[in-house]
């Protein structure tokens, strides 16, 4: 979806931006604590215009946690709420998002990095706190997919009449195009990052993530070698 809005112009469409920037991953879980933990002031206005005014569109995570405020907060924007059928739904946040979040790669490497990869560690846990309420989501089939139906509702009942398009993406740019005023493009509606490409950028991924962690535990060993050496030669000759 973000693919296919910066197609038809949204040149910054912010799409999960918030795990690449520090600053604004501190903003996001400020956001989260305010509305779902009781924890500061929830954003107003200004807040989203600080975070997000630099961007055209957005879609996906961390952004649907906040779906009614955003749409009471910008009352000019277009609402385009994708819909899709709930089992399959969660056949794919199994076979993906499962496998993302009980990585020991990225925990490991969270611990390694707490000023970046800590930080992305940190909001992804709390944004799933926050969505499902519960220490395992995997182990919730059913609670996770009542959720997911009431998140359409949560979307339709702020929204005005003629601000909502409710739109599946094998539909295609017909009535995307239609809703938002632009011209149907010459090329086919992506479609990217079904299960197995999210599968294999997760290969890829921990594959990145296994060198970085080598590369960040080489030192760490080489002193612990080092020391261990000059203990044992420090004893031997203590005993002598």
């Amino acid at each position: 979806m973000a693919l296919a809005l910066e197609t038809l112009g949204y040149h910054k469409t912010s799409h999960s931006d918030a795990l690449f920037n520090p600053y604004e991953i501190d903003m996001w879980m400020d956001a989260i604590n305010a509305k779902f933990f009781g924890k500061g002031k929830p954003y107003q206005r200004e807040d989203w215009d600080h975070l997000l005014g630099r961007f055209q569109a957005v879609t996906d995570a961390p952004h649907y946690l906040f779906a009614k405020e955003l749409i009471e907060a910008y009352p000019e924007a277009k609402v385009v709420l994708v819909t899709r059928d709930a089992d399959s739904w969660w056949r794919s946040m199994k076979a993906t998002v499962e496998g993302f979040q009980k990585s020991r790669l990225v925990r490991i490497n969270a611990w390694l990095d707490p000023a970046y990869a800590g930080k992305v560690e940190a909001l992804f846990a709390l944004m799933q706190k926050a969505l499902w309420g519960v220490k395992d989501w995997t182990q919730e089939e059913e609670l996770c997919k009542t959720k997911f139906r009431a998140h359409y509702d949560e979307v339709r009942r702020p929204t005005p009449p003629g601000r909502l398009l409710e739109f599946e993406l094998k539909q295609g740019w017909e009535p995307l195009c239609k809703f938002l005023g632009k011209e149907v493009p010459d090329e086919p509606f992506p479609h990217l990052f079904n299960t197995a490409a999210f599968q294999e950028m997760l290969k890829r991924r921990d594959r990145a993530l296994a060198m970085n962690i080598a590369r960040k535990l080489t030192p760490m060993l080489v002193l612990a070698i080092s020391v261990g050496v000059g203990v044992f030669y420090f004893r031997g000759n203590m005993t002598k």
